[in-house]
């Protein structure tokens, strides 16, 4: 394709987003096939994974590691759920809040990433974190991501386990970072009520949905354009979640994170990012 058409169908997209309503631009993706929507309310998380089609668990574990090894190998700058990216896009309130956490421990850093498949946002991080002086970053994970990272992706900084307390066991971190995972949890709160009982000083939610309406559990629709899949999701009450959290932590910082809203048919969501800090910290 020529520079010229590129340039092209850049300006197309631009107009398309400046003069279309964002109702009709929803409605548009939705019909093309390119539109992640949320279809139906569910009275509990059973019902919604009876009603979702799950995904070809084992296409998308090879989808992770072959981007996982992309990037070791250096032939990808960075994957994000499978994607490979030749460039690696700035996150910059995610640097931010963990480059105050290194300042706040005399430049070490210690991250437990929950959630965090083969290691996408400390691939993300590790440049931008190079001048912090001792970095550790462990990943918990099921356990098939966990024994293809620790057989092919780990290294020095980055190690994989298959439950918080084993990671806890031999990692003490500064930080918990929880980036679009809380939502894909049967008991979202079982897992902050563990990481409060932990004691750890950091907390970042990010790429984190919050409800439009009201808190409810809804299936996640992912378009064949991506990958097909649906599987239940968490729309949070946000406002009611940070003051639940509030009771032990005090909250720092919050933003849009970098994930568009999922909008139409009743159920949308806007994606938010938090930083707090636990309130016996100094």
């Amino acid at each position: 394709m020529s520079l010229l058409n590129l340039l092209c169908q850049g300006t197309r997209r631009r107009a398309i987003r400046r003069w279309l309503p964002q109702g009709l631009r929803d409605w548009l993706n939705y019909l093309s096939g390119h539109a992640i929507y949320y279809r139906g309310e569910f009275p509990d998380w059973a019902a919604a994974c009876a009603a979702a089609s799950g995904y070809d668990e084992e296409a998308l574990l090879e989808r992770l590691a072959v981007a996982a090894r992309a990037v070791k190998t250096g032939s990808a700058a960075w994957e994000q759920d499978g994607v490979t990216r030749e460039r690696i896009p700035p996150d910059l309130p995610l640097f931010a809040a963990l480059s105050r956490v290194a300042l706040a421990q005399g430049g070490r850093l210690a991250v437990l990433d929950f959630g965090g498949g083969l290691g996408s946002s400390y691939f993300q991080c590790r440049e931008f974190l190079a001048e912090v002086r001792e970095l550790s970053w462990a990943v918990v994970e099921q356990p098939r991501l966990v024994s293809i990272g620790q057989q092919e992706i780990a290294r020095d900084a980055l190690a994989f386990f298959p439950t918080i307390d084993e990671a806890l066991a031999v990692h003490r971190p500064d930080v918990v970072l929880l980036s679009s995972v809380l939502q894909y949890l049967d008991e979202p709160w079982a897992i902050l009520e563990q990481i409060i009982a932990a004691g750890i000083p950091y907390l970042v939610i990010d790429r984190h949905p919050c409800t439009l309406t009201r808190e409810l559990i809804t299936v996640q629709v992912v378009p064949p354009s991506l990958y097909s899949a649906s599987y239940p999701s968490w729309l949070f009450d946000c406002p009611r979640m940070l003051a639940r959290l509030e009771r032990h932590y005090r909250l720092l910082a919050a933003w849009e994170a970098k994930d568009p809203p999922i909008r139409g048919w009743g159920k949308a969501a806007e994606f938010k990012g938090y930083f707090l800090r636990r309130k016996e910290v100094a």
